[in-house]
């Protein structure tokens, strides 16, 4: 695998159009490869197989700034001589209310809610119960909706 990173970097690098997110992507990929080695029938083509790996992860990345970028669009962000911000100030406010959740809600809602990591990978890292993980997610979007719920967007 090490001889097929030059290999990898230079397909990356036409992918991305950026050589540090290119960079980035050969990195994702050799360590998808290592994680899910088993998936690779041995006797097939090697090569094929993990530039099958990076083309999909940069495929990944590409529709999860799509998403992205929708969600910035939906934020109106008013002109900077405007004398208020309530795109801004909206977001100061979640990560307000974030803060004054109990640290284990805090921590499930990050990895769960923005890491986009499953259940069980949240679970894993915690060191706590599936069932744990998701009544701390639970109970953390009920605290934020109730912070929220009155507010009209």
């Amino acid at each position: 695998m090490v001889a097929l990173v030059p290999q990898l970097r230079a397909f990356a690098r036409f992918l991305a159009r950026d050589a540090v997110r290119a960079d980035d992507l050969v990195q994702d990929t050799v360590l998808r490869a290592l994680e899910r080695q088993d998936a690779w029938t041995p006797g097939s083509d090697l090569r094929a197989w993990i530039f099958r790996v990076l083309r999909n992860l940069f495929l990944d990345q590409q529709r999860r700034r799509r998403v992205e970028q929708k969600g910035l669009a939906i934020i109106e962000m008013p002109d900077v001589a405007e004398p208020t911000q309530p795109g801004r100030d909206a977001l100061h406010d979640l990560g307000a209310a974030i803060t004054t959740l109990p640290a284990a809600q805090r921590e499930a809602l990050i990895l769960v809610a923005a890491m986009e990591l499953d259940i069980a990978e949240a679970a894993a890292i915690t060191g706590v119960p599936v069932g744990t993980v998701k009544a701390r997610v639970s109970r953390a979007r009920a605290a934020l909706a109730l912070t929220f719920g009155g507010r009209s967007s």
